[in-house]
């Protein structure tokens, strides 16, 4: 059983310093177009902070990192230079390193389990962890997807599939270690650079949700596609200390309440999109193999390694022993 939760030492809010009258505008960046599920938690979050605020919190919306990337974005959290973001969780585990642990291939069963998960203890204790380490908000949870490889150079049904495939990924650990212990060639790279990247043939494949690889239009330099389900990669809805302690206790009530909505919104979002991508995929030309044709349990044994190896270095085991019972009833 996951221990209580420890309250998170948040500062109290400065209810004598915030005029009631005065109308505070919340700036929030994310790096993805605004067809994104980021844009539309932002936007859904927007209207909710106006609509319970009666108008006193105002939230802009500033979509393709035109507030910086997401570190910029993060570090900008830390500094007070920015107000509030949406980001992939692992794109701040250098602040947090536990929240590592949902780069941990096949840690999840299904969606399901990772909601059960996030919206309990174990969510609550990572968002106070987060806080502790960085300085940084977070707000609530929300989805970016379960990842999926995609390739240019034929379809993969099995792990021995990915023998000496070149394929990009983020500059995570356990990310580069499983990926070799597959046999392929890891290599991270930025998000802004990788369209170019397989256009070019400087890397053979790439992993994301089906979202990104839709609404960033990956399938123009990629022919095949596997539903993977490798990674569950939650996206973290965050605000900056600074703004947070302007805030009146009410006006704090109201950003998590929405933000909680806003996330609950965006995982439909998410899950709609997708449903749509996936029927879509195929006209636009990728060979699409869904998850039932893949031989998913090979690519199970080859994590298992890779989930106790970094489970143990990053000290999560105990969490990550708590995330594998939840997943025993899925």
């Amino acid at each position: 059983m996951v221990a209580d939760p420890v309250p998170p030492q948040i500062p109290p809010p400065a209810s004598d310093n915030t005029e009631a009258s005065e109308v505070i505008t919340i700036k929030i960046g994310h790096v993805l177009n605004e067809e994104s599920p980021f844009h539309a938690a932002s936007l859904k979050f927007a209207e909710l902070v106006s609509e319970k605020s009666g108008g006193s919190l105002q939230v802009e919306v500033y979509p393709s990192a035109l507030l910086g990337n997401d570190r910029e974005l993060a570090e900008g959290l830390q500094m007070g230079t920015v107000d509030a973001a949406v980001c992939d969780s692992s794109t701040v585990t250098g602040f947090c390193p536990e929240l590592q642990l949902f780069s941990l291939p096949y840690l999840f069963k299904n969606s399901e389990h990772v909601y059960e998960v996030l919206d309990g203890e174990i969510g609550q204790e990572l968002i106070d962890m987060f806080y502790e380490q960085s300085g940084i908000i977070g707000l609530a949870w929300g989805e970016n997807g379960w990842r999926q490889e995609t390739n240019s150079i034929h379809p993969v049904t099995c792990a021995a599939d990915m023998q000496g495939l070149k394929i990009r990924t983020m500059e995570i650990s356990c990310h580069l270690d499983y990926w070799k212990s597959l046999g392929a060639d890891p290599t991270p790279m930025a998000w802004t650079e990788v369209y170019t990247a397989l256009q070019q043939g400087t890397v053979d494949g790439q992993e994301n949700p089906v979202q990104t690889i839709y609404t960033q239009k990956v399938y123009e330099v990629q022919k095949y596609m596997s539903m993977t389900n490798h990674v569950y990669a939650p996206m973290l809805m965050m605000m900056s200390e600074s703004l947070w302690n302007k805030l009146t206790e009410e006006q704090q009530n109201i950003c998590k309440e929405a933000a909680k909505e806003a996330c609950a919104y965006e995982r439909q979002f998410v899950s709609d999109l997708e449903a749509r991508a996936i029927k879509e995929l195929p006209d636009l030309g990728v060979e699409l193999l869904t998850n039932d044709q893949i031989d998913t349990e090979s690519f199970r044994v080859a994590a298992a390694p890779i989930i106790e190896k970094y489970g143990t270095e990053m000290g999560v085991m105990d969490l990550v022993s708590q995330i594998q019972a939840i997943g025993e009833k899925y």
